[in-house]
């Protein structure tokens, strides 16, 4: 028996329906609802751009904070995700993180995400960079300087120090030296991505500004010392 096309056609196109349908049905959606408060005021915060990527897929998805500085999304699948929000004179260090990984779809993701109104005079830490130990030149989670170099652009009129500051292991000269080549290695990698150097200043502090009281001949535990180890910027207009 011969099919003919009359016939083959819409078999054809009931197979890709029901083909369709049966993929789309089993692709999970789930609902992220967000929200961005300033972490110094606690005010919500309209306009944080926010790009929330599948870490599994590497699929990306752009959305904007509205005039409540809340952000609605629909996920498709079970993944692991991360978040970040950035808006202009604003500094959002930490990329954020959650999953819908044997979650009901019923189940509403509800998130709050601080960020950081940048304001002169006034010193902030990068909580999320570190160097490898006794290393000037291997720089740990190096996008929190890119998110540094790219928020500078917001502000062209004012300087900016960096300040890298060591715990009390090692003699203080050594560290004092170490600091200081790790805030000019810093300031190089500024420097490479267009910001003036006559706007970067870099400053080794050593051991000398220690935040707590694990100073020379006092036991501490590694995590008190780490307190210690710190990066500082900040922004003076002159």
């Amino acid at each position: 028996m011969r099919i003919t096309n009359r016939f083959l056609y819409p078999l054809i196109t009931l197979f890709i329906c029901c083909f369709s349908l049966i993929t789309n049905a089993s692709v999970k959606e789930y609902t992220l609802k967000g929200l961005y408060l300033d972490s110094n005021t606690g005010l919500t915060v309209e306009g944080v751009k926010v790009c929330v990527v599948n870490t599994k897929s590497g699929a990306k998805t752009t959305i904007y904070t509205d005039q409540e500085g809340k952000f609605v999304l629909t996920l498709n699948g079970e993944s692991d995700f991360t978040v970040h929000g950035t808006k202009k004179k604003y500094f959002d260090q930490k990329v954020h993180s959650f999953s819908t990984i044997g979650k009901d779809v019923s189940e509403v993701i509800d998130v709050t995400y601080t960020i950081n109104e940048v304001q002169l005079n006034v010193p902030y830490m990068l909580n999320t960079v570190d160097f490898e130990i006794n290393s000037v030149f291997r720089i740990k989670n190096s996008d929190q300087i890119d998110a540094l170099g790219e928020l500078l652009k917001d502000f062209p009129d004012v300087t900016l120090y960096i300040t890298v500051h060591s715990d009390s292991r090692g003699a203080d000269e050594f560290n004092k030296e170490m600091t200081r080549k790790r805030a000019e290695y810093i300031r190089e990698l500024l420097m490479a991505k267009g910001l003036l150097a006559t706007k970067l200043v870099a400053q080794g502090a050593g051991e000398s500004e220690l935040l707590n009281e694990c100073g020379n001949g006092v036991r501490c535990s590694n995590q008190k010392h780490l307190e210690n180890r710190r990066i500082e910027f900040l922004l003076v207009q002159e």
